[in-house]
């Protein structure tokens, strides 16, 4: 859906977008224009980055020049992993989300971007072909900007009971919490959001201290999670703007979202459509109401686009206002928990056999009788704690069936950072 080039600046003018509701970025953009009057500037020149790198990857190979040019070799890794940092500021205790709960949405973001959600069977076969793996994964962050050993969440109680889309809780000044450096890490906000809005986001080259996501409590993650917005498809979505990615109606009736194998349509698809949903008469097959674009519930939204994954990846071209997120050392480091306990007891010593192990790990300890009692943490390469077990034999058995496949930490109860072993789920 490319118009001609005039069009363009109008992509910018949405630095922040909502989803699930009606958008209100053109008042949230003219504040920001207020103040910092650089940003139209700053906006049209990633615009025009943008088409120059996208243009000979046009999905019809019809680049304008004769004979058609050889495909030009990938610029930016085949899979692009972006650190995360998520700030959970909350006021009551049910604000203050788990662990659990935000490894739950990460995995919904890590399955949608790279086409592997269970539901993808649901597209319809005249959308099917054009569904695409986006090359584009999130992990929490093993270290902070100081270097420091993080499990990439942050819990900050604050005093504010309801924030809008005025930024506050990306401060600790106004109730909220510092963002960490946009060019190393992608900063998730969750809290308590005003009635009516689900989330937002900021698009590329904006303010560094506001660059990020911001995402409702009762619609972030997906444990114990029900009605409509209960798939973590909100974080999707927002992620998908903080990507570049306008929605799928261009913000305007039959209007142009920059990419060319959306199909126009006249405005934001609701609740779950069934069948070719015709609103702007030039469209095939119309509305592509299952993209995560448009507004329709979590469990009806299955897909991103060829075009729209050509859109995202080019900001990580040299150059690009997301190409940072590459060099970054967030993700260096074994990010081990910061809020492990207690003070370091000298004297434990373990052996953890076998190594690899797939189903039942032996834990032999050897400290005379100090460690009965005693709790275990084990600990996945995110930093996060994914079991605790308390000590009651000297050959402590742990069932890790459950486990995914991957390297993980197994800290005792006082023990010394530097003592943790390390295993293997096969």
């Amino acid at each position: 859906m490319k118009r001609s080039l005039l069009c363009l600046f109008f992509v910018f003018t949405c630095t922040v977008v909502f989803c699930q509701q009606d958008c209100r970025q053109q008042d949230y953009q003219q504040s920001l224009y207020r103040q910092f009057p650089f940003l139209q500037a700053q906006h049209q020149q990633i615009e025009n980055f943008s088409q120059k790198h996208i243009l000979p990857f046009n999905h019809y190979g019809n680049t304008g020049v004769f004979p058609p040019q050889a495909p030009m070799p990938p610029v930016v890794p085949e899979k692009i992993v972006i650190p995360v940092v998520v700030h959970i500021v909350w006021n009551t205790a049910g604000q203050n989300i788990s662990d659990a709960q935000v490894l739950s949405q990460i995995a919904v973001l890590n399955k949608d971007f790279s086409g592997q959600n269970s539901d993808r069977y649901k597209i319809p076969a005249y959308f099917s072909g054009l569904a695409a793996d986006c090359g584009i994964s999130f992990a929490l962050a093993r270290t902070d900007p100081q270097g420091h050993a993080s499990s990439g969440i942050v819990h900050r109680q604050t005093t504010t009971t309801v924030f809008g889309f005025d930024d506050k809780v990306k401060s600790n000044a106004s109730g909220g919490d510092d963002a960490w450096n946009a060019d190393d890490y992608l900063n998730i906000w969750v809290c308590n959001l005003v009635s009516g809005i689900s989330g937002y986001a900021s698009a590329p080259g904006g303010p560094a201290a506001r660059d990020g996501i911001v995402i409702g409590t009762d619609v972030f993650g997906i444990l114990n999670r029900t009605g409509p917005f209960s798939g973590g498809r909100t974080a999707v979505h927002e992620t998908g703007h903080w990507l570049n990615l306008r929605h799928i109606w261009g913000d305007a009736s039959c209007g142009d979202d920059q990419v060319d194998d959306t199909p126009t349509q006249q405005g934001p698809n609701r609740g779950c459509n069934s069948g070719e949903h015709l609103t702007c008469g030039s469209t095939a097959h119309g509305d592509m109401y299952m993209n995560f674009m448009d507004f329709s519930d979590d469990a009806c939204m299955y897909m991103f686009t060829n075009g729209q994954r050509s859109r995202m990846r080019v900001l990580f071209e040299a150059g690009g206002p997301r190409n940072s997120l590459l060099h970054s050392n967030g993700l260096a480091g074994d990010g081990l928990p910061q809020q492990l306990p207690l003070p370091s007891i000298p004297g434990y010593d373990m052996i953890v056999y076998p190594n690899p192990a797939s189903s039942t790990l032996t834990l032999q300890l050897n400290d005379g009788t100090l460690s009965l009692g005693q709790k275990i943490y084990i600990c996945n390469q995110l930093g996060q704690i994914v079991k605790i077990m308390t000590i009651v034999s000297k050959l402590q058995q742990i069932d890790i069936s459950t486990l995914y496949p991957g390297l993980y930490f197994i800290k005792m109860q006082g023990m010394q950072t530097s003592s943790m072993k390390k295993f293997i789920k096969q």
